[in-house]
């Protein structure tokens, strides 16, 4: 009832200042659901040509490189480090008297970064993340768990948390303790709930399950979504076994917004966000398309930035792009989303192997309660295992993982009472600190 209440409320609000989040609702749920329809190609053409020619008139970076036209691939691919070099000259000159927002994170570097986003930027964000939350059967209003570092930057106010049904549950130090009154407070009420949160830190709820063999089937949790990271195939089927619900990942940034998000269909693939997007996947040393099916540097352009337009942004993450035809509609989706270009690693020949390759295989050792694996050189690596017991399977991990890398694969193993999550909130399972 009270759900209801706050949807009718949102929207009523909406109406009173001309409907421009319902309107941008149409249109990503319209787009999304078929994205080669008529109507989706002719759109999101519309959004490009009208962006890029913002950009030509308003913004002093793109108006000094005298393009002409908007073929997008005339365009320079952008980073971060680029963009914080000479953030006034990204800024558009339209937008200098009018009300922006600052979007900042420090990302996984801990190095601040803050992009500006304008009032209709800010409401398409809005109904990005409806429609993908309703993707897996989330409606507005619905209560919802939120596990994340909470800093004075990002603390929701009690009236905001009301007004938004959250619940904040801090996860900078989430002992046992911790994750037993987390889900003490879950199962407390039978109304519906969500779960967002750090892959990491449902990768510690799913440790606790297991070791107490706790049941949440009943809890009426709708969905669970991680972020931040990808959450392992095995987490993901221990989550939605015990509380009986959709558990997706999803791909976003502080600086874009909502880019890709796994929905209750597609189960492992990612849906991308081409409604308020284009997402390019390029070769990962040139500027070029990757080879079909393999994967490359994800590469967005913004299409609802005009504060400080975000074109052909580097991202700095890795995805291998896909279509799904079905029922006669289209949806281009990332197969994989493997984090970013430097922690890439390699076997001792120098071939590229799956952080999957990792993880997946790490399942079987239940009696770990984290771990890290870490490139060292070309043929050196380092597990780092936090371990409550005594750990009497190490040579066994090491045989085993000495097959993926290579019989001469120096693998050394230290122990560690804590793996500290990252400025980002993540914890990172996959590291390469190799001079290569």
């Amino acid at each position: 009832m009270l759900r209801s209440f706050r949807n009718s409320l949102f929207w009523i609000s909406d109406w009173f200042q001309g409907a421009e989040i319902r309107k941008h609702h149409d249109a990503v749920t319209k787009i999304n659901e078929d994205q080669d329809s008529d109507f989706a190609i002719q759109k999101r053409k519309q959004y490009l040509n009208d962006l890029l020619a913002h950009c030509r008139k308003t913004v002093p970076y793109y108006r000094n490189l005298t393009i002409s036209d908007s073929l997008l691939e005339n365009y320079p691919v952008t980073n971060k480090n680029l963009i914080k070099m000479s953030s006034v000259s990204f800024r558009s000159e339209e937008y200098t008297q009018k009300k922006t927002f600052n979007a900042s994170t420090s990302g996984s570097t801990g190095t601040p970064f803050t992009v500006l986003h304008n009032l209709d930027k800010k409401k398409r964000h809005i109904a990005d993340v409806r429609f993908f939350w309703e993707s897996v059967g989330h409606a507005y209003g619905t209560r919802f768990f939120y596990l994340r570092i909470w800093t004075a930057q990002n603390k929701k106010s009690k009236f905001l948390q009301k007004k938004q049904n959250i619940v904040p549950i801090e996860v900078f130090k989430m002992d046992d303790s911790a994750i037993q009154a987390f889900l003490e407070e879950v199962r407390a009420t039978d109304s519906p709930k969500s779960i967002l949160g750090y892959a990491s830190a449902l990768d510690r709820i799913v440790t606790y399950i297991q070791q107490n063999h706790s049941d949440m089937s009943h809890a009426n949790v709708v969905s669970i979504i991680a972020m931040s990271e990808s959450l392992d195939l095995p987490t993901k089927k221990v989550l939605a076994a015990c509380f009986n619900c959709p558990v997706v990942s999803r791909y976003a940034n502080t600086e874009c917004g909502m880019l890709a998000q796994q929905t209750a269909d597609l189960e492992n693939d990612y849906l991308l966000n081409l409604a308020s997007y284009h997402i390019e996947v390029l070769d990962l040393e040139k500027d070029v398309p990757a080879e079909e099916g393999k994967p490359g540097r994800i590469v967005v352009t913004d299409l609802f930035n005009k504060a400080m337009p975000m074109v052909r942004y580097d991202t700095g993450d890795v995805g291998t792009m896909g279509k799904i035809e079905k029922n006669g509609r289209t949806q281009y989706v990332f197969k994989k989303v493997e984090g970013r270009k430097m922690d890439a690693i390699y076997d001792t020949q120098g071939e590229p192997i799956s952080s999957f390759t990792i993880t997946n295989n790490m399942w079987k050792y239940i009696e770990l309660t984290q771990y890290q694996f870490i490139q060292l050189s070309e043929t050196e690596y380092k597990f780092k295992l936090n371990a409550p017991e005594k750990f009497l399977r190490e040579e066994e991990l090491m045989s085993e993982f000495r097959s993926y890398f290579g019989e001469n694969a120096k693998i050394t193993v230290e122990y560690v009472d804590e793996i500290p999550l990252l400025c980002s909130g993540k914890r990172k399972k996959v590291l390469n600190r190799s001079a290569s």
